[in-house]
Order: C-alpha cells, then sequence, then structure tokens
C-alpha cells in the first residue's frame, strides 16, 4: 500500500521552511565579515550593551507591527477588542504579534546570555544573528499577509537563528 502525499501546502510549506532555514543561515554568515568588533568590546558590561543594541532590529520590526495593528483597528472600527469586529487582517497581524513576541522570549535572553559569555571578538556573530532574527520576523509578516502557507520562509529562518543562539549561548557557558 503507498502512502498518500501531503497535500500540497504542507510540501510547500516544508519547501519554504527548508529554503527560509537555509536563507538565515546564508544571511547571518554574509553578515558576519561585514560587521568589525567593537575594540572595546573585551569587558562584559560592553558586550551586553552591543547585545542590547543587537536586539533593537527586532524591536522596532515588533513596533511596525504593533503600529499596523492599531491602523487596522482604527480603520475597521474595531475598538473593542472584545465586540467581534475583528477582520481577518486583524486576527492575522494578532497572531502575528503574539509569535513574534513568544519568539523573541526566547531569543533575547539567549543573545544576552551569549554576548555575556563570549569574547570581543565574537561579537559580531552576536550583532549579526540579531539583524537575520528581525528580517526573519519581517519575512514571517510578509509571508503571513500573502498567504497562510507563505509564513513559513520567515518562521524556518527565525526558529534557525533561535535555536542556533540558544544552542551557542548554552555551549559557551557549560564550557
Amino acid at each position: 500500500m503507498t502512502e498518500a502525499a501531503p497535500p500540497p501546502s504542507r510540501a510547500l510549506s516544508l519547501l519554504l521552511g527548508v529554503c527560509g532555514a537555509v536563507a538565515a543561515m546564508l544571511a547571518w554568515q554574509a553578515l558576519v565579515p561585514m560587521l568589525r568588533p567593537a575594540p572595546s568590546g573585551s569587558s562584559m558590561a560592553v558586550r551586553l550593551g552591543l547585545a542590547c543594541a543587537a536586539l533593537l532590529p527586532a524591536c522596532a520590526a515588533l513596533a511596525l507591527m504593533l503600529l499596523a495593528q492599531m491602523a487596522l483597528r482604527f480603520t475597521a472600527a474595531a475598538i473593542d477588542p472584545l465586540a467581534g469586529r475583528e477582520t481577518r487582517a486583524l486576527l492575522r497581524n494578532q497572531r502575528v504579534i503574539a509569535n513574534t513576541l513568544e519568539q523573541f522570549a526566547v531569543f533575547a535572553p539567549s543573545l544576552l546570555a551569549l554576548a555575556a559569555g563570549t569574547t570581543a571578538a565574537r561579537m559580531a556573530e552576536v550583532t549579526a544573528a540579531g539583524a537575520v532574527f528581525a528580517g526573519a520576523r519581517l519575512l514571517f509578516w510578509l509571508g503571513y499577509l500573502l498567504a497562510p502557507v507563505g509564513r513559513a520562509f520567515g518562521m524556518a529562518g527565525t526558529l534557525v537563528v533561535t535555536l542556533g543562539t540558544l544552542a551557542a549561548a548554552i555551549w559557551v557557558w557549560l564550557h
């Protein structure tokens, strides 16, 4: 007996996810050489400050999502979120924002822990991770706006950078 092929949307989601994961790794690898380590980054305080700065693009992406949600709510006259007047766009944006916060809750402490435990020479890798995370979140949002299956590219990119940062932070602190 042969197994049925997965539905086209599942296959497309898997394909987009693999492409998103590879794209995130390539983007990180391309960014690292462009970012020079700060000469004064040898102290933990400076490295943590740089890691906080590396989180700013993700904060800006989240702020953009929140502003878009506010504008959508205003234009849809759905001021009361409990009245049941949310449009599909509002519901989709709510999910993007919630997922971004969930991802950020793992990524941000991982990035800070990595920065605290690494050397100044490796800070370009930390900074690049922050930029790739923000880019992946924006691609997740864009993909979701186009079609729910489109979110797979940005979701996989986010997952790769988040889990990679978490694993690197654990590695640095265990060794």
